[in-house]
């Protein structure tokens, strides 16, 4: 097994996921940063914008900039939280789920059908195993460069 050929077959592979996301993205007309921000928060999901920039790895400027431009044409929504007034959690407006729906399910509907067919090669641990790749990963580049 040479390691080094198996990490970089893997790293193509991943930035090609990514690529095909931001294709798919620039073809509906949104950068990426939108789409993952619709992708967060559809159809009901409601999200702290530290979650957000911390689960979808969205940089806070750039998360700032996208709410502020879907907050001016009314397809977000900004909630208290019931127990920390200082951070909003973010959602939908009724008129951004309206208007991304199409986007949004289009795009879920691509990953099913490409879902079902990894599932008949492997089981769903292959995306267990991705998790624990991505969480160690990251904990060896902490090891190396502190927080990131």
């Amino acid at each position: 097994m040479d390691i080094r050929k198996l990490i970089r077959n893997y790293t193509i592979a991943s930035y090609k996921i990514d690529g095909v996301y931001a294709k798919f993205s620039k073809r509906l007309g949104f950068n990426e940063s939108d789409l993952c921000l619709f992708y967060a928060l559809y159809p009901d999901n409601k999200l702290s914008q530290k979650q957000i920039c911390n689960e979808w790895q969205i940089p806070k400027t750039t998360l700032n900039t996208a709410l502020k431009k879907y907050q001016k044409i009314d397809y977000l929504e900004f909630i208290s939280m019931p127990n920390n007034h200082k951070e909003l959690l973010v959602c939908l407006s009724e008129k951004g789920r309206t208007n991304i729906k199409y986007y949004i399910e289009t795009l879920y509907k691509a990953e099913e059908r490409a879902m079902r067919q990894v599932l008949e090669l492997y089981d769903e641990k292959f995306i267990e195993a991705t998790n624990i790749f991505a969480n160690l990963i990251e904990k060896e580049f902490k090891n190396i460069i502190g927080n990131l």
